[in-house]
């Protein structure tokens, strides 16, 4: 199989294993997440309504209690004995009971309705005549009876048609009690508060779902779907019943309060439960699916065009085997290449030692004459610059000028060594750059931006002056207002930038790509040839750059770059130690 084909089922298998492992990993956390959190807030709203329920049915209870407190009323409820039938009320009885039970529902919004039923029937409310009957058969009623199995202890009762309102069809949930006289226990009759709809609709309204119920500690369902069959499945909290008609399934979610002894059981359905989990898991498949797409648009490139530069190599190597008759075959790319590269080296360390020699000696040969090239270029451009500035500026500079010349001289006849620092070598440059700013004074300014601690690396001579002569050369003419020059030198890793740069002119593009090829061919023969034809002269860049090769290696040389209106940027590079 080819390395090509191998790479891509290697990375696409890979990462189609680590987006499922990451998927599984992910949708197990967040469907973990998602239904603890549904969960945790049923169960939080379930025991909210509980509590809500257990503060109204105390308060409700400590108001039924108040009566017995109360010495006046009971001898009232006393003169409506069911042995002494009464067919009206007196009015002060109906005033003392309308104000005691306005004073019980006052401000206590759960209350709708509080009355007291006498034993031969009277009826005793807050309420006016024309919401309330005068009476009733109070020994017919289901609930009276059931009341009094409680021997004095409160009950609720869910109320489906309470006969004793005018023109209601509401049902409501009430809490009765028995009164007893607190004397000789005989029976006073019974107080039955109505709680109100509105209310136990907004605190039940929480729960939100489609099954749910409210049953007393005998397991009588007061309120909700108190004829759904499932809901008494439902007998323990977080148990899952199922709907046989409908097969959808619900968690069942309960809670009994200590107090009232009250439970509420509510229904979720899992479809409900997990539909975030559903979402999720259609954008995770979609996420999962689109990086599977990405990954196999990369393993396709990286094995197909990464690859094809390696295919090319195995192409040549072929071809040199065959022509040297050593061919060999392999199980893939990489085995071919490493068979070609052992032979390689074997006829590379027998050429290394032979061609060592001749090339350093002609290496140094070539050197040396190369930078016997520089010394009459360079002094007549020099000696040029000073009589130009004595021709039109008729200033006594001149001496200043020589004396910056001599100086010049000295230091091409003091050192004979192919390698100064760097330090010497700026010294130089600006030695030939002070002559120059004697006769064009502000038209030339030179920026000199050198990185602490590159003075002393070994640089070949005469680098940095030829490229300051050449930019004034060809970047300065009478009609240039100013000519800049930033020389930077700073260091990165193992090599050395040296950077001279002007704002003149620029080099034409033409041009320029001669420049370029020359460079490139490394040839000062051609270079000299090209300055007899052209009035540009570009010996001195080939010279620069075939000396830095031959000290330091192909890794080092000269570039430049140029756009015409702008500038032009030169660059050197020299491989230094680590």
């Amino acid at each position: 199989m080819k390395l090509r084909n191998k790479i891509f089922l290697m990375f696409s298998g890979l990462v189609l294993f680590l987006l499922i492992i990451v998927g599984i990993v992910v949708h197990n956390i967040f469907t973990s997440a998602n239904s603890k959190e549904v969960i945790n807030k049923t169960e939080d709203t379930t025991v909210q309504l509980s509590y809500n329920l257990d503060l109204m049915l105390e308060d409700a209870s400590r108001s039924s209690l108040a009566l017995l407190y109360n010495k006046e009323l009971i001898n009232i409820l006393q003169e409506y004995d069911k042995e002494q039938p009464v067919f009206y009320k007196q009015s002060n009885h109906v005033k003392v009971f309308s104000l005691f039970l306005s004073s019980i529902i006052f401000d206590k919004e759960q209350f709708y309705g509080v009355h007291i039923f006498t034993q031969n029937g009277q009826l005793f409310s807050h309420m006016d005549q024309f919401r309330i009957r005068e009476s009733i058969s109070l020994h017919d009623q289901e609930w009276y009876m059931k009341a009094k199995e409680q021997e004095g202890g409160w009950l609720t009762y869910y109320d489906e048609d309470p006969i004793y309102y005018k023109n209601s069809d509401k049902e409501y949930l009430s809490l009765l009690r028995l009164l007893r006289n607190p004397e000789d226990q005989k029976e006073l009759g019974l107080i039955k508060i109505d709680f109100s709809p509105k209310y136990i609709e907004e605190i039940t309204e929480q729960l939100r779902s489609e099954y749910w119920q409210i049953t007393t500690k005998n397991k009588v369902p007061i309120l909700g779907n108190k004829t759904e069959r499932m809901l008494y499945e439902c007998n323990t909290n977080r148990t899952i019943v199922k709907d046989k008609e409908s097969n959808k399934s619900y968690m069942c979610i309960t809670h009994t309060s200590k107090n009232t002894g009250f439970t509420i059981s509510n229904l979720i359905s899992t479809d409900y439960l997990y539909k975030e989990v559903k979402e999720f898991n259609r954008f995770l498949s979609w996420l999962i699916g689109v990086c599977l797409l990405f990954s196999l648009i990369i393993s396709f490139y990286m094995s197909h065009y990464l690859l094809k530069p390696l295919e090319l190599l195995k192409t040549r190597i072929r071809l040199f085997q065959h022509d040297k008759g050593t061919a060999h075959s392999a199980q893939d790319e990489i085995g071919e290449l490493r068979i070609a590269y052992d032979g390689m080296l074997s006829e590379i360390n027998d050429l290394v030692t032979e061609a060592y020699e001749i090339n350093r000696r002609n290496n140094e040969a070539e050197f040396k004459a190369l930078q016997s090239q520089m010394d009459p270029h360079f002094i007549f451009n020099t000696l040029e610059s000073i009589n130009m500035k004595a021709v039109h500026e008729d200033q006594f500079e001149l001496s200043d000028m020589i004396v910056e010349l001599g100086k010049l001289i000295r230091y091409r006849l003091r050192n004979e060594d192919q390698q100064i620092p760097l330090d010497d070598e700026i010294k130089f440059a600006k030695i030939y750059v002070n002559i120059l700013q004697h006769r064009l004074e502000e038209a030339l300014e030179v920026e000199w931006h050198v990185e602490e601690g590159t003075e002393e690396i070994l640089v070949p001579k005469y680098i940095i002056q030829p490229l300051i002569e050449n930019t004034i050369a060809h970047a300065y003419n009478k009609t240039a207002k100013k000519v800049t020059i930033s020389i930077c030198i700073k260091r990165e890793q193992n090599k050395l930038h040296i950077s001279v740069k002007d704002n003149g002119k620029g080099i034409e593009a033409q041009r320029l790509s001669e420049i370029q090829t020359t460079l490139e061919q490394n040839d000062v023969a051609e270079a000299q040839q090209q300055k007899q034809h052209t009035t540009t002269n570009n010996i001195a860049l080939v010279n620069i750059d075939r000396r830095l090769k031959l000290l330091h290696g192909e890794a080092s040389g000269l570039k430049i770059s140029s756009s015409e209106g702008i500038g032009t940027n030169v660059t050197i590079m020299i491989k230094v130690g680590d």
